[in-house]
């Protein structure tokens, strides 16, 4: 393959496309949604709090051989307490 209009026919580039023009107009609107409601330090400590979630996770992989919990679902786990903890104060 020589051009790049000859990449564009493989399905997984197609994809790739697809997946970026997606996630540009979500992080856009969802953005200016944050910003425009003046959340941006409840996103933040959400961002933030995902880091330990990893971590976390991480820490029960390696020491406790907790094997199901892997280091999205801590994020994922960390993310939804913190966020539900700010909603309700």
């Amino acid at each position: 393959m020589t051009s790049i209009i000859e990449y564009l026919g493989i399905p997984l580039i197609q994809n790739m496309f697809i997946g970026t023009t997606l996630a540009c107009l979500l992080c856009g609107v969802i953005g200016t949604y944050v910003v425009v409601n003046r959340m941006v330090a409840v996103t933040g400590g959400i961002a933030h709090t995902t880091f330990g979630g990893v971590g976390f996770a991480y820490y029960l992989m390696s020491v406790f051989a907790v094997s199901w919990m892997t280091p999205m679902i801590g994020a994922l786990i960390f993310s939804l307490v913190a966020a539900i903890l700010m909603a309700l104060c």
